[in-house]
C-alpha cells in the first residue's frame, strides 16, 4: 500500500480522516487517509465488475447475439451521462455524497435486472429491463470515477498523490478479472451470478465504509465554507511545503488534450478487452482476453504505481504510455494481417502486451484529469471530460462491432483504431511542449489561478 509523504488531510472540523493505532500508516505525526483509500478502492472494484457487466453478457452469450452491440456500447454511452451527473453532484454536495449516490445506483440497476429475469428473454419486458439495467449500471460505474479521482486528488499529500490515484484505480482491473474468470472456465451462468453478487454486495460495503469512516475532502470543504479564503490553508496543511502547480495554459487546451487522450485510452481498454476478440477472434480467445488483460493490467498498475509514477514527470510518463500504445497496436495489426490468426498462444501473447499501454495510459490520464482543474469545478470539469470521452468511445466501439457483424474487415477496424491512437500521441507531444507539470506539486496553484481569473473578471 502507499505511504504518505507530507502533512495530513483533515475534515472541516480538523478531525483526522481515519482513526487507529498510532504509527499505523503515519509519518511525522500525520495519518494517511486509509478509510478514503479503502472505500474508493472498493468503489473501483465495483467499477471493474460493472463496466464488464455488458460485455460479459455479450461475449458469454448470456443475452441473445442480436443484443450484443448493446452490451458493448450502451453501458459506456450511459456511463458518460453518469459521469456528467456525478461530477455536478461532487461539486454541489461533495465527493463523499456523490460517491455514495452513484454506488447506490448499481444496487438499483441489479434489482431491475433481477426482475427482468422473471420473464422470457424474447419478451419486450426482458429487453426493456436489460436496457434500463445496462443504463443504470453503466451510469453508476463510470460515474464513480469522478468522485473517486476528485477525492483522491484532494485527500492525499502531493508526494504520494500519483501512486494513490494509480493504485486505487487499479482495483477496477481486479474487478474485470473476477467477472470473466468463471466465464473462461465455462461457467457462463456462474459468471453471471458472480457478477450480480459482486455488484450487489460490493457497493453496500463501499457505502458502509464511506458512511462511517470517510470524511469530506478538506479543500472542497474549505471552498464551500468560505470560498477561496481558506482553501490555501487546507492545501498547505495537506501538502506541506510542496511546490505549487504553475498553470501555463488555459482551460480550452486542457479540455482538448484530456478528451483526445481519454478517447484513445477508453477505446484501447474496451476494444482490447472485449471488442477485437469478440469481433474477429475465436470464442475461446475472446473469453480469455479479458481475464489475461485484467490480471496483466493489475500487475502493471501496481508496478507502475509503486516504482514509476511519482519518480517520472507526468509529461514523460504520458508521452511514453501513448507512444508504446501506437507501437504495440501496430504489432498486433501487422501480425493478424499477415497470419490471419484468430487463436493461438502467439496471438494471445501479443494481445497481452497491449494491456501494458492499456494500463499505463489509464494511469497517466487518471492522474492528469483531477490535477488540471481547480477545486471549485474539479468534479464538473472532470465529468465533462469523462462524458465526452465515454460517449465518443462507446459510439466508436459499438460502431466497430456492428460493422464487424456486417463484414467490415479487421484491417478496416485496425485503421480506425490506429487513427485514434496517433491523434492521442500527438496530443501528448503538444502537452510535453506547452503544458505544465503536476507531479508531486500542490494543486493549490490551480485554485490560486482560478481565484485570480475570477477577480479579473469581476473588475
Amino acid at each position: 500500500m502507499v505511504q504518505p509523504n507530507g502533512s495530513s488531510n483533515s475534515s472541516p472540523a480538523n478531525e483526522p480522516l481515519t482513526s487507529g493505532p498510532k504509527n499505523s500508516g503515519e509519518r511525522n505525526g500525520t495519518k494517511y487517509p486509509w478509510a478514503v483509500f479503502v472505500a474508493l478502492a472498493m468503489g473501483m472494484l465495483v467499477y471493474g465488475v460493472a463496466e464488464s457487466y455488458g460485455p460479459v453478457f455479450a461475449i458469454g452469450g448470456i443475452i441473445p447475439a442480436k443484443y450484443a452491440f448493446l452490451g458493448l456500447s450502451l453501458p459506456y454511452i450511459a456511463g458518460g451521462v453518469g459521469a456528467l451527473l456525478s461530477g455536478g453532484l461532487a461539486d454541489r454536495i461533495g465527493r463523499k455524497g456523490s460517491f455514495m449516490i452513484t454506488s447506490g445506483m448499481i444496487v438499483v440497476g441489479i434489482a431491475i435486472y433481477a426482475l427482468g429475469q422473471l420473464t422470457p428473454n424474447t419478451s419486450s419486458i426482458y429487453l426493456v429491463t436489460l436496457i434500463i439495467s445496462f443504463i443504470l449500471i453503466g451510469m453508476a460505474a463510470i460515474g464513480l470515477e469522478t468522485p473517486v479521482l476528485s477525492m483522491m486528488a484532494e485527500a492525499v499529500p502531493a508526494q504520494s498523490r500519483g501512486k494513490s490515484l494509480v493504485i486505487v484505480q487499479n482495483f477496477g482491473n481486479i474487478g474485470v478479472g473476477i467477472t470473466f474468470i468463471p466465464l473462461l472456465l465455462g461457467f457462463s451462468r456462474f459468471s453471471n451470478e458472480a457478477a450480480l453478487i459482486l455488484l450487489f454486495f460490493a457497493p453496500l460495503v463501499a457505502l458502509a465504509i464511506a458512511w462511517r469512516l470517510m470524511s469530506e475532502s478538506a479543500p472542497w470543504s474549505a471552498i464551500k465554507r468560505s470560498g477561496n479564503m481558506d482553501v490555501e490553508d487546507a492545501w498547505q496543511e495537506q501538502d506541506g511545503k510542496a511546490e505549487k502547480v504553475r498553470v501555463s495554459v488555459g482551460l480550452p487546451m486542457r479540455f482538448l488534450i484530456l478528451i483526445l487522450i481519454g478517447v484513445a485510452q477508453d477505446v484501447a481498454f474496451v476494444y482490447f478487452s472485449y471488442g477485437v476478440g469478440y469481433d474477429y477472434f475465436s470464442l475461446g480467445t475472446a473469453e480469455i482476453i479479458p481475464v489475461v488483460g485484467g490480471l496483466t493490467m493489475a500487475v502493471v498498475g501496481v508496478v507502475a504505481g509503486f516504482l514509476f509514477v511519482d519518480k517520472v514527470s507526468r509529461k514523460s510518463f504520458t508521452i511514453f504510455s501513448y507512444g508504446i500504445l501506437v507501437v504495440l497496436w501496430a504489432l498486433l495489426w501487422g501480425y493478424v494481417a499477415i497470419s490471419h490468426a484468430t487463436t493461438g498462444l502467439l496471438l494471445l501473447a501479443v494481445m497481452t502486451l497491449l494491456f501494458i499501454p492499456g494500463e499505463i495510459t489509464w494511469a497517466s490520464r487518471g492522474m492528469l484529469e483531477p490535477e488540471l482543474f481547480p477545486t471549485l469545478k474539479r468534479g464538473t470539469y472532470v465529468s465533462l471530460v469523462r462524458f465526452t470521452v465515454w460517449v465518443t468511445a462507446g459510439v466508436i466501439t459499438g460502431s466497430l462491432t456492428l460493422l464487424a457483424e456486417r463484414g467490415f474487415s479487421f484491417n478496416g477496424s485496425a485503421t480506425v483504431v490506429m487513427v485514434v491512437f496517433v491523434v492521442s500521441l500527438a496530443m501528448t507531444i503538444l502537452w510535453q511542449r506547452r503544458g505544465f507539470e503536476t507531479k508531486s506539486m500542490s494543486l493549490s496553484g490551480l485554485d490560486a489561478k482560478a481565484k485570480k481569473a475570477s477577480e479579473e473578471m469581476s473588475k
